[in-house]
């Protein structure tokens, strides 16, 4: 199986987890409602949903989690770093506008 056929899978499964209600019964501690829709929370016990994810026809594996929560968190660092150099450059531009005799704003300082 490759990485994107494995990544659906996971997907598939957590589609199912949040629409199956026995299968929401088994992950009631797996906080199913707090998963994106592409990949499980960093602090899920993921034996218990490899397990759980076994006896449903699942076949994904530890690295498929990790990979699918790598994924995510280099998503979410990217669009963090995204807003950051927006808000610079806004910051910047509010300053021009302000005035151009102000001192340059320390944008660490906030």
């Amino acid at each position: 199986m490759n990485d994107m056929e494995s990544m659906k899978t996971v997907e598939s499964f957590i589609k199912l987890a949040r629409q199956d209600q026995d299968l929401r019964s088994r992950l009631a501690d797996c906080s199913v409602d707090n998963w994106g829709s592409e990949h499980l929370p960093l602090d899920v016990d993921l034996e218990k949903v490899l397990s759980i994810a076994s006896d449903y026809g699942f076949s994904f594996t530890h690295h498929d989690i990790i990979q699918s929560q790598c994924r995510k968190l280099a998503e979410f660092w990217q669009f963090e770093m995204g807003n950051a150099f927006a808000a610079r450059r806004s910051l910047g531009y509010i300053q021009y506008q302000v005035s151009a005799g102000v001192g340059d704003v320390d944008y660490y300082e906030y």
